[in-house]
């Protein structure tokens, strides 16, 4: 039997000058249209959203500017003297994982 993949987006919480990750909160029920806005100028070369970047940051100044959105979307409370935040894409195995993922990988940026 094929193997079919989905895709969750996480947000990887790292503690400020530690060398491990603190956690993964999955940000899955924010849209990929969503993430276009945010990170669209960090995306650099890719043809896709996730394509060829390890994540892509949230630092304090995207924060601020979409803070009410971020709060209402993201189950956490973000402390940037503490944590560095990443947002990463990642397939996962559907016979594992309940419906909290995309079907499909990012459409092609316009």
């Amino acid at each position: 039997m094929e193997k079919k993949y989905y895709y969750k987006v996480y947000l990887e919480v790292v503690l400020k000058g530690a060398d491990f990750v603190f956690g993964y909160i999955n940000i899955s029920n924010i849209p990929y249209s969503k993430f276009e806005e945010f990170f669209r100028d960090q995306v650099i070369e890719e043809k896709f959203l996730f394509d060829d970047s390890m994540g892509y940051f949230i630092e304090k100044e995207l924060y601020v500017q979409h803070k009410e959105y971020l709060d209402k979307n993201i189950p956490f409370t973000f402390d940037f003297d503490l944590f560095i935040y990443s947002v990463g894409l990642r397939g996962v195995d559907q016979q594992k994982y309940i419906k909290d993922y995309y079907e499909e990988l990012p459409p092609l940026l316009e």
